[in-house]
């Protein structure tokens, strides 16, 4: 998640660099050289993330590092919810909702 969230940030400065040659009107010699270096970026980026997406995993904001995991409670679908930089996953919510509404997940031990 790391990676993709760095690459996002380099992405996005790379858009507004040629973005602002466009406005601008200029053309550069090393404007094609940048637009191959973020397309090849997007690319990669768009892979890591149907990559996950392949495993089950929801990625949800790229700016927060948020994705979420499909999962049963009490016979019920919801999503385990994980943002960058939390040590565990320790939230859910249920599908209709979102980050806003999601739940401490509350561990019981049950003794015989």
């Amino acid at each position: 998640m790391k990676e993709l969230i760095e690459r996002k940030k380099v992405i996005a400065a790379l858009q507004s660099e040629l973005e602002r040659y466009s406005l601008l009107g200029f053309r550069p010699g090393e404007v094609p050289e940048k637009a191959a270096q973020l397309d090849a970026l997007a690319e990669d980026a768009s892979r890591k993330v149907e990559e996950l997406e392949d495993l089950g995993v929801e990625v949800k904001n790229l700016d927060y590092g948020l994705i979420d995991f499909p999962a049963e409670r009490y016979g019920r679908n919801v999503l385990l919810c994980w943002q960058y930089g939390e040590p565990e996953v320790s939230y859910w919510h249920r599908p209709d909702e979102c980050f806003e509404d999601r739940k401490a997940i509350k561990i019981q031990l049950i003794q015989p």
